[in-house]
């Protein structure tokens, strides 16, 4: 008996590995799977069992090892509890917030995603309420911490928030606000400080404009150009707005004379290249037509509004092909001479001519001069001191529209 006891044991245990534990192994990979290991392992040494595993998060792993420490007669020991949880990173964008799910290794890589997600998006915030740290949970083969813009975790996400660049400024009469997305900072600052350079007492307000290397190249974002344009453009009274997109069309609005749309336009031109530009200008004959046009006249301000009111509509007509003042605009003239006369040395005077827009560009310009010299010598005559009167050709502005003059053929006499 003695003797056959050793040889019993040997054939129980090789009964028991041959019949019994590939029915527990099948049992043991069933009940992993069931609890969403991904990849089981599953090793059984007699009683011992060793499983290993992935988990996709750490209730998950909880639950399948709980499930295996059941299985009788096996026992699993520390050691050979082998399930992991693999880090793991989602990403779900709702308007304006970016929510970031998964598991993470302990540590402080969900701030540094955070941290790494707003410099590349500022225009997002960052919800990382749902992205948890476990110590079951280790980093995938190949990934290790700091995270960066290239690793496999983030990547996916980073390349579906690229987003095309924008610009838009719009001027009030107190206030610049720019808003949009811009590849480069340092072209946002150029932005903001040559606008600052035109502001006068208006605000510069930058705070919508984001800048981030994360917003996809555009032909428009060239520094130096674009700023010189916006310089230009913002440097006239409002209102008036720029906007451009990735598709590189410009679109203009506002007030403008036919200079100021040539000189914009050609500062546009190496900033969009061949794209047509979207112009929707209300076209005046001068910067003093502008609506919102500030007087510099040092005057008094009861004075200022006795001669706005007696320039009101006051033109001198000629006769078409004449720089000569017919004798009714004459008299006309030696009228109203003892109110600017009276206005003193102070009197800031622009005598204008209006051109025929349907008349050469060149001929118009000239005897508009000399329409306004016209003017001009007659008034000096009358007394009228020129220290501070100009006599300048308006711009051409199209019958019909407007600020189109009642005649082509006229001069008119604006407080600068």
């Amino acid at each position: 008996m003695l003797i056959l006891l050793p040889v019993a044991t040997g054939v129980h245990a090789w009964l028991f590995c041959r019949e019994n534990l590939p029915v527990l192994t099948q049992e043991a990979l069933v009940r992993l799977k069931a609890a969403g290991v991904r990849n089981p392992v599953v090793e059984i040494r007699f009683f011992d069992i060793a499983v290993t595993g992935e988990a996709p998060d750490p209730a998950a792993r909880e639950k399948a090892l709980a499930s295996i420490r059941s299985l009788g007669p096996l026992r699993l020991l520390p050691a050979a509890e082998r399930v992991h949880v693999l880090a793991s990173l989602t990403a779900q964008l709702d308007g304006s917030r970016l929510r970031l799910s998964g598991w993470f290794p302990e540590g402080d890589e969900v701030r540094n995603v955070q941290s790494l997600l707003a410099d590349l998006r500022p225009d997002l915030v960052i919800d990382a309420a749902d992205l948890r740290t476990a110590a079951v949970v280790r980093w995938q083969e190949g990934i290790k911490p700091p995270l960066t813009a290239s690793s496999a975790l983030l990547k996916p996400i980073i390349d579906t928030l690229r987003v095309p660049a924008e610009l838009h400024i719009s001027a009030r009469a107190d206030a610049i606000v720019l808003s949009g997305m811009l590849p480069d900072t340092k072209l946002k600052g150029e932005l903001v400080a040559a606008l600052a350079e035109v502001a006068g007492a208006r605000v510069v307000d930058p705070a919508a404009l984001k800048a981030s290397p994360h917003v996809l190249t555009a032909a428009f974002a060239k520094p130096e150009l674009l700023a010189a344009f916006v310089r230009s453009f913002f440097s006239v009274p409002p209102p008036r707005s720029f906007d451009i997109q990735s598709d590189g069309i410009p679109h203009l609005k506002g007030v403008a004379t036919r200079q100021m749309e040539s000189a914009w336009l050609a500062l546009l031109r190496p900033v969009t290249g061949a794209a047509k530009v979207d112009a929707q200008f209300t076209l005046v004959p001068s910067l003093y037509h502008f609506p919102e046009y500030q007087i510099q006249s040092r005057l008094m301000p009861e004075t200022i509004d006795s001669l706005r009111e007696a320039l009101r509509g006051f033109v001198i007509n000629f006769d078409a092909g004449s720089a000569q003042i017919p004798p009714v605009e004459q008299t006309k003239l030696a009228t109203l001479a003892p109110t600017l006369l009276a206005a003193g040395p102070a009197l800031g005077l622009v005598i204008g001519a209006h051109p025929d827009p349907a008349g050469p560009d060149s001929l118009e310009k000239h005897i508009g001069k000399a329409r306004a010299d016209a003017v001009l010598s007659f008034l000096v005559e009358q007394g009228v001191p020129a220290a501070d009167i100009s006599a300048v050709v308006f711009d051409p502005v199209p019958a019909g529209s407007p600020s189109a003059p009642a005649s082509p053929r006229s001069v008119e006499l604006i407080i600068k």
